[in-house]
């Protein structure tokens, strides 16, 4: 089971969210895009940043020199 700290994800994500959300929110009503517009755009940014914290936190260390039997870690 996937251990995730919200106090870290709280102080991380929650800023870029707003930031996301109020530039949204602002070129869209400067541009005169509809409401339904400017809400799937701040929806769709919410799923990329919800999959970017799942695959910071799931994804494996490519530096991790573990199991390298032949040597492909120096290389990189």
């Amino acid at each position: 089971m996937i251990n995730f700290d919200k106090k870290v994800l709280l102080k991380k994500w929650v800023p870029i969210i707003v930031i996301i959300f109020t530039v949204s929110l602002a070129l869209g009503l400067l541009l005169g895009i509809s409401g339904s517009q400017i809400l799937s755009a701040v929806v769709i940014s919410l799923i990329l940043i919800t999959s970017a914290i799942l695959f910071q936190k799931v994804g494996r260390n490519r530096f991790d020199n573990q199991n390298d039997k032949m040597g492909l870690s120096k290389c990189l």
